[in-house]
């Protein structure tokens, strides 16, 4: 009888060492060195000047929520000011959303301001809108606190007030894993 010889795969040092490599790379890649870290450490503790419109900076990590988000955050901040039925505005949950019909509709945003320090972000915004047709018994969420009460009452009694609106609005960012998120709408202060 013959002797057979098993087939045992046994590792190429050439694919052994194009494995080496590559781990090198990735873990190269992946981390910063020592100093680099530290320096990272000691910047992000220093408190940060106030940043102008025209100096955003954008890319993974950013100084300040970019202009992008500071505009969905204000639409749907329009969006949330909402007419509902006297028996929907419940003040068993003052922070539940309102159910009903928009209120306002969104016509742009400009940024005034924008002040940054640490984790925090505030930006001072002007939106405008204009009150989508309609009537009912009240207003809620969003913007209103900012509306007028001739307006409000105008509304509410089956008048839609003409033109467009103008409301300051201060939002405060606070910077999470994910990104910049809103956290505070107020109203802003007087120029």
């Amino acid at each position: 009888m013959a002797a057979m010889r098993t087939y045992q795969p046994r590792m190429n040092i050439r694919r052994a060492a194009l494995i080496f490599v590559a781990g090198i790379i990735t873990a190269s890649c992946s981390e910063k060195s020592g100093p680099d870290r530290e320096k990272d450490a000691n910047t992000s503790e220093a408190p940060r000047e106030p940043v102008r419109e025209s100096e955003v900076e954008t890319g993974g990590d950013e100084l300040q929520p970019d202009k992008d988000k500071i505009g969905e955050d204000c639409v749907a901040f329009v969006r949330s000011t909402k007419v509902v039925p006297a028996r929907a505005a419940s003040t068993d949950c003052p922070g539940c959303p309102a159910v009903g019909t928009e209120l306002l509709a969104f016509r742009n945003m400009k940024t005034d301001a924008v002040s940054c320090s640490g984790e925090t972000c505030t930006v001072v915004v002007t939106i405008r809108a204009v009150f989508n047709p309609g009537a009912g018994e009240t207003i809620a969420g969003g913007l209103a606190a900012w509306i007028p009460p001739e307006q409000r009452s105008a509304y509410l009694s089956g008048h839609t007030p003409s033109g467009e609106q103008a409301y300051r609005v201060q939002i405060t960012y606070k910077r999470r894993a994910e990104g910049w998120r809103a956290v505070e709408f107020d109203r802003a202060p007087v120029k």
